[in-house]
């Protein structure tokens, strides 16, 4: 995708990027809440991905090559729905595991405390 100069955004540097985020958040502010949200609308819908397509090649980039350019929507409604099918699908126990630990990837100690619930602890000493 290009900016109005036509520079490639995926080239931009972290500066210029958070530059531009908070040029957008001040002429978002600067709007009527109306008009913001009937342009930002519009954008968002250019932007949307669609749903995921078959996999030509191999279905782990395909997947990771359509969640780069999905919404967080999108994002969402797929592992919601995925995860449900998966909840029902017969994984054996290195599938189960193995989607756990991607599930909590980047949760700090206390969170995946919380979410093992009282006594995990006491079980993984045992």
């Amino acid at each position: 995708m290009a900016d109005a100069a036509g520079r490639d955004c995926e080239e931009m540097s972290p500066g210029l990027r958070l530059s531009r985020v908070a040029d957008l958040i001040d002429a978002i502010h600067a709007c009527h809440p109306d008009d913001a949200e009937q342009i930002l609308s519009v954008i968002l819908e250019e932007w949307q991905t669609g749903a995921p397509m078959p996999p030509f090649l191999d279905a782990m980039s395909d997947a990771e090559f359509w969640a780069h350019a999905a919404t967080f929507e999108e994002l969402r409604a797929v592992f919601l729905a995925a995860g449900q099918k998966l909840a029902r699908y017969p994984l054996g126990p290195q599938g189960r595991m193995r989607m756990i630990r991607r599930l909590m990837d980047g949760l700090s100690d206390d969170e995946r405390q919380e979410i093992m619930g009282p006594g995990s602890a006491e079980r993984d000493q045992e």
